[in-house]
């Protein structure tokens, strides 16, 4: 069993809409992530995915909760320390490099601030290492970003989350604004980088087959809480929580056959809005498993099985 790298207790980030509002983005996730696995985070848009990978980084400060990293609890004050450590691949390549630099210095940002370089020459070793560590070659550091793909940008932005060499790099959707032929390239590289440095990752995204094939374990969210957390075999063999159950069914299947004869889930209602929420269950408006108790008491994220979490009245 490899070491536990990240712990996440009861983590919650708020934000406050006019004078009286409260939008509970994240509420009360606690979750913990090994050394060198993939936890994949998956879940309907606005859920709290990237909230939740900002908070655990140190971007937004917690409501409450507390977020360690290899035994050192994350802080504001401690982020230039533990950026080192950590770092982030931001979701749309084009909006996430300044248009004004080139690669070269985009990359050396992080070598530079955190004074890694020994000298200009192994400063610009390490820019053609990096360049290099992500299928570009040497040639493409004097370019600018509006003169690359979207997969090429994409894989500048991992190579500058590799600069300063962490071994954490939350992954926020990263493949969501490209080609379907280009996400399985980044998918494999990000994997070939894996092996090859041993990194951990939080990868979040919507896309539940991306998400089982790289993944580890897979956390499921919704309206800013986890509803189920499993290894990424026991989440597709056995689903336990009504919601990722509706989520399974409508990934399609290859054969027309299979397709036509199983059942799909098809959720009624709207999603609840997670400004002054109700008590009881959040996906309570929406589950046809729906109890009395489901309308009173938001049921606790628990282990039902070994490994496998759900946050369910009915199991």
């Amino acid at each position: 069993m490899a070491e536990t790298l990240l712990e996440v207790s009861g983590l919650s980030r708020y934000f406050t809409v006019g004078k009286r509002k409260t939008l509970k983005a994240v509420d009360e996730v606690s979750m913990t992530m090994r050394r060198g696995e993939t936890l994949g985070l998956v879940g309907e848009s606005g859920c709290g995915k990237s909230t939740l990978g900002r908070t655990i980084i140190g971007l937004y400060e917690p409501t409450a909760g507390t977020v360690r990293f290899d035994g050192a609890t994350v802080t504001a004050g401690r982020h230039r320390e533990l950026a080192l450590r950590m770092q982030m691949i931001f979701q749309d390549p084009y909006t996430s490099l300044n248009p004004r630099m080139k690669v070269s210095d985009i990359l050396a940002e992080g070598i530079d601030n955190h004074r890694l370089a020994r000298s200009t020459a192994d400063r610009s070793q390490r820019i053609v290492d990096l360049l290099e560590s992500v299928g570009l070659s040497q040639e493409h550091a004097n370019r600018y970003p509006h003169e690359f793909s979207g997969g090429q940008r994409q894989r500048i932005c991992i190579a500058r989350a590799l600069s300063v060499r962490p071994d954490f790099i939350i992954a926020d959707e990263p493949i969501s604004s490209l080609d379907v032929s280009i996400q399985a390239q980044v998918v494999n590289l990000l994997q070939d980088l894996q092996r090859e440095m041993g990194l951990t990752y939080l990868f979040i995204a919507h896309d539940m087959s991306m998400v089982r094939c790289i993944s580890d374990r897979i956390g499921v969210m919704y309206l800013g809480s986890l509803a189920e957390l499993a290894s990424s075999e026991d989440l597709f063999a056995k689903p336990l929580h009504p919601y990722t159950r509706a989520l399974l069914s409508a990934i399609p299947i290859p054969d027309p056959k299979e397709e036509r004869g199983r059942r799909r889930i098809m959720l009624k209602g709207a999603v609840r809005s997670p400004i002054d929420m109700p008590p009881g269950c959040k996906f309570a408006s929406r589950c046809e498993c729906r109890k009395d108790i489901c309308l009173a008491d938001a049921p606790r994220l628990r282990e039902v099985e070994p490994g496998h979490f759900c946050a369910c009245h009915d199991v």
